[in-house]
């Protein structure tokens, strides 16, 4: 006799909605981060949430996509830290930026990224910044490029004569 299986998840990917319930855990201050891929692995000890294949995420105006992923949460269940690894892209949805590289650190402590190897920057104005790595302060709207070269374009506006 042939059993059959059921599978819950969908064979083009996993979806896992993984609240992140800040200090407090009022329904207010919760945020979400919506992950899919290929696989997924939990390890509810250590707070390790790690993704392989195709994985897309997304968080608050942020949209990630990787080959590979680590999600790490606090003892509070807060985000701490996200690592990407592979054909790495991540989009400021708002402000319309978008920078791809090889790998990627998102830092949640002070809102920075931390994007290496081959990184491009592009912007909503136009600009275009190409590094080996790219440290970006998200809030702030800061960005720091090391490398040689760094190559950037930058629109600038011209002054109008009276």
């Amino acid at each position: 006799m042939k059993r059959k299986t059921i599978s819950l998840f969908p064979e083009i990917g996993l979806v896992l909605i993984l609240s992140i319930i800040f200090a407090g855990a009022a329904v207010a201050n919760q945020k979400t981060l919506v992950v899919s891929s290929s696989e997924q692995r939990i390890d509810y000890g250590n707070r390790v949430f790690t993704y392989k294949g195709e994985v897309k995420a997304t968080w608050e105006d942020i949209a990630l996509e990787a080959d590979e992923m680590d999600v790490y949460l606090t003892e509070e269940n807060t985000l701490k830290e996200i690592i990407a690894r592979g054909n790495v892209k991540v989009i400021q949805k708002e402000k319309n930026r978008q920078v791809n590289g090889e790998s990627a650190i998102y830092v949640a402590e002070d809102d920075r990224l931390i994007m290496e190897g081959q990184v491009h920057y592009r912007d909503e104005l136009g600009n275009d910044l190409q590094a080996h790595k790219m440290t970006i302060w998200i809030k702030t709207e800061k960005i720091e490029a090391e490398g040689t070269p760094v190559k950037a374009i930058y629109i600038l506006k011209e002054v109008e004569e009276e």
